[in-house]
């Protein structure tokens, strides 16, 4: 029952911008410099192909796929590929289901209005939803298109959102909830990053994260193969103090806790769940020398698009 109450007073997770082709393609072509019809026309041939504008980016500029690199890492501060990809991604029902479990998830934590700090959220959708309802949102991402995009994103939406473009400047012990999707896959030293995550976080804080290592396909060059080694394992949050404490099974995001001392409370009500989630990583260990952990996520990925509010 109180599932189906906050549903009902949620906005929807197609933020109106997504709703407005007009809108998205005439942001895109003011941010980039390109004419509407071939903004239109890209955004088309993504929805069409996922990836496809990434991929043909990475081969124009002859950068090496999975690994990272100085290449790979100018890439993201002045590609406009992520653009194209990232507003079909976030039509996309498995994206907006991510972002309606995350709002259901944030409406039962106790405590009102919390303290959220959103990781590499791209074109800012995440941010501008849990901002919605009314929580404090700090947005980061590296300066570039992306971020510009997040710009318009907010004020279309009218929440404020604090904006940082400088890990150095995010405050320490700061945030009830650290939300980190989509991003960790990409990140070359990985036990640096959770430790930074860990140390924006209060104790007792939350760490939500979907971190799809088993992508490592020629449609995602950007993800790290070395990250392979992760695909189903939790191992790396729980050397940074983190516990699992909820998550969707399909770990659609996971929930960790900041923990100084490992937990002694027997979590009676979670117990099942959580098992379950670990069994799923089984399936996803896979990924570390298989593709189908990625055929099963991508044929859902393609069966399950929208076109803007189509």
């Amino acid at each position: 029952m109180r599932n189906t109450e906050n549903a009902a007073r949620q906005p929807s997770t197609l933020l109106a911008p997504l709703r407005d082709e007009k809108m998205i393609v005439s942001w895109i072509s003011e941010l980039t410099d390109q004419p509407e019809d071939a903004v239109l026309s890209r955004l088309r041939q993504e929805y069409e192909e996922p990836g496809v504008n990434v991929t043909r980016a990475f081969a124009e500029l002859g950068i090496e796929r999975y690994v990272w690199s100085s290449g790979l890492e100018r890439f993201y501060g002045e590609t406009d590929a992520f653009l194209y990809e990232l507003v079909v991604w976030n039509c996309n029902r498995l994206k907006r289901r991510m972002r309606r479990w995350l709002a259901d998830y944030l409406t039962s934590c106790p405590g009102g209005a919390l303290e959220v700090l959103c990781i590499g959220d791209g074109l800012g959708f995440d941010s501008a939803y849990i901002a919605q309802l009314a929580h404090n949102i700090a947005y980061f991402e590296v300066p570039g298109y992306a971020e510009a995009f997040a710009r318009k994103v907010f004020a279309q939406c009218e929440v404020d959102v604090t904006v940082w473009n400088d890990p150095q400047e995010i405050p320490s012990g700061k945030y009830d909830v650290v939300i980190c999707l989509d991003v960790l896959e990409h990140i070359h030293d990985l036990h640096t990053f959770v430790e930074t995550m860990a140390g924006y976080l209060q104790d007792g804080g939350k760490f939500i994260v979907h971190a799809p290592f088993y992508m490592v396909h020629p449609s995602t060059p950007t993800h790290l193969r070395s990250n392979r080694k992760y695909c189903g394992d939790l191992s790396l949050f729980r050397k940074h103090k983190f516990e699992l404490v909820d998550g969707d099974i399909c770990w659609n995001p996971l929930v960790f806790e900041k923990r100084i001392e490992p937990s002694t409370t027997f979590r009676r009500r979670h117990i099942l769940k959580l098992l379950v989630i670990r069994f799923i990583g089984l399936y996803f260990a896979l990924g570390r020398f298989s593709i189908l952990p990625f055929l099963w996520t991508d044929s859902y990925r393609r069966k399950h698009r929208h076109w803007f509010g189509g």
